[in-house]
């Protein structure tokens, strides 16, 4: 009787157990599933406009600008290389793409247009209009690997997603000659640099509303001198002495600033008689 009751006991556990990983199989396949049933697809992060991603010790990659044509089927995406090594290595580097729509698991056909060595775009051909999202690897490699003291380029590489949504819609978009793309990316340039003096002057701008506020606190302060004791002045002169000191720190800053503003403004010239000369 004792084993008859033992035997009972453990088959219930049995029957439990088998009965809890089924229901876990069946909620795990229908979360995996789900989309090719409800015609539904999972949201992918995309990789952040501007924002640059590490490729190794010394290099790093930024996706400044995507666009997709639904009429030609065709994305585009640009990339910004940046270097920190003494002794540059983007010469002798190339890229090549992987790319294909998350859903289906389906390959593209790409092209590369490398246009200067901190420059280059991947056009992704046959793009259809419900592509959802398009997954995209760069991977760089050296033209010459014996050129460098070590291969950091080895499995190295960047993955990005693009979700489909009308503001990359760009109906005029085809591919160009390169020499389009070395115009475009001068003034690329040109656009950078004009926003760096935009910022720069925001920084003037407000250094001199803190000199104004600053001098009229000194003038505060020197009208309240002559009700003070020989203490509370001498307190005053120093805390004046520290107002002047900022001013004059608030000045040189603006100073330099403006000498920036100015070599910023010769690189805009340079760029555009390099633009002109074609």
């Amino acid at each position: 009787m004792r084993k008859n009751n033992q035997y009972k006991f453990n088959n219930s556990h049995t029957k439990k157990y088998l009965i809890g990983v089924s229901g876990f199989l069946i909620l795990f396949m229908g979360i995996m599933f789900s989309p090719y049933i409800f015609g539904k697809s999972y949201s992918y992060a995309e990789a952040k406009m501007n924002e640059y991603q590490t490729i190794n010790n010394t290099m790093r990659m930024s996706l400044v600008k995507k666009e997709y044509n639904p009429e030609e089927k065709l994305v585009r995406l640009d990339f910004l290389v940046d270097e920190t090594a003494e002794v540059t290595s983007l010469p002798n580097i190339k890229y090549e793409v992987e790319s294909k729509y998350v859903s289906g698991n389906k390959k593209t056909k790409s092209e590369i247009k490398k246009i200067n060595n901190n420059y280059f775009i991947i056009f992704i051909k046959d793009v259809p209009k419900d592509f959802e999202v398009l997954s995209t690897m760069i991977i760089p490699t050296y033209i010459n690997p014996e050129l460098q003291s070590t291969n950091d380029l080895e499995n190295k590489s960047l993955k990005i997603y693009v979700n489909q949504t009308d503001k990359i819609e760009n109906l005029k978009l085809k591919i160009q000659p390169d020499t389009y793309y070395q115009k475009e990316f001068l003034m690329f340039k040109q656009k950078d640099i004009s926003n760096q003096i935009s910022e720069k002057e925001t920084i003037i701008e407000h250094k001199e509303m803190s000199i104004k506020e600053i001098k009229k606190l000194i003038k505060d302060l020197e009208s309240e001198l002559q009700y003070q004791t020989e203490d509370e002045k001498f307190e005053t002169y120093n805390t004046i002495q520290s107002h002047k000191t900022t001013i004059k720190k608030y000045e040189n800053d603006i100073e330099e600033e403006n000498i920036f503003i100015k070599e910023l403004n010769e690189r805009i010239k340079m760029l555009e008689q390099r633009k002109i000369k074609g």
